[in-house]
């Protein structure tokens, strides 16, 4: 008897250094890893504002470092378990940038962070993550992160289903905004019957 398998939406593989140098290790590693089929291209970095290239990302790393306090940089990989093509390059890179402000929810000051998406590499699509943290994460926040990722993920799915209905369907649109302006305009003229009957009560008075 086959078995539906569930996806099991998780953060994995998290560890950290104290090293710049290793930070940027990481991200020329996670944006130069060969693919299934062996290849080794160049994978679109970005963070939260958009693409960058490699040297912003180093720069950017590099100030962290040189801010007050200790940093820590982080190495995530947002896993949303087995299976490709659920969300497009904007929907991760918007659920990447979600995960990272709950992050900070949490208390932690991220101080940058740079991510690329995997697509072509293993069973599942994944975006890796070198983040430069102002300290260290808990066991219970890394707990709470994966159930926070998980509903930060499903989120984007749905505004994403909603917004390629709209993109597929113009139609219904122009549908809805007819709707919206339809109802604006019956708002507007109860508003003014309201001010009408006000108005005549005043001159009874």
């Amino acid at each position: 008897m086959s078995q539906t398998r569930s996806r099991s939406f998780s953060v994995v593989k998290v560890s950290y250094t104290r090293s710049a140098s290793e930070a940027k290790g990481s991200v020329r590693y996670m944006q130069h890893r060969q693919s299934d089929v062996g290849e080794r291209g160049a994978r679109q970095l970005f963070d939260r504002w958009g693409e960058v290239s490699r040297q912003q990302a180093y720069d950017r790393l590099d100030q962290a470092g040189e801010q007050g306090g200790k940093t820590y940089y982080y190495r995530l990989v947002l896993n949303p378990g087995e299976g490709h093509a659920d969300l497009d390059e904007d929907g991760r890179q918007a659920w990447t940038a979600e995960v990272m402000k709950r992050i900070e929810a949490q208390g932690v000051k991220v101080r940058d962070w740079v991510a690329v998406s995997h697509t072509d590499q293993g069973e599942h699509d994944h975006v890796h993550v070198v983040a430069a943290l102002s300290r260290t994460l808990q066991k219970d926040e890394l707990a709470e992160l994966r159930t926070s990722s998980r509903e930060a993920y499903s989120q984007q799915k749905e505004l994403q289903l909603e917004l390629g209905v709209y993109q597929h369907n113009p139609s219904l649109l122009d549908y809805l905004q007819e709707e919206h302006q339809q109802d604006l305009a019956h708002d507007r003229e109860l508003e003014q019957q309201q001010r009408q009957r006000q108005r005549s009560l005043e001159w009874d008075y």
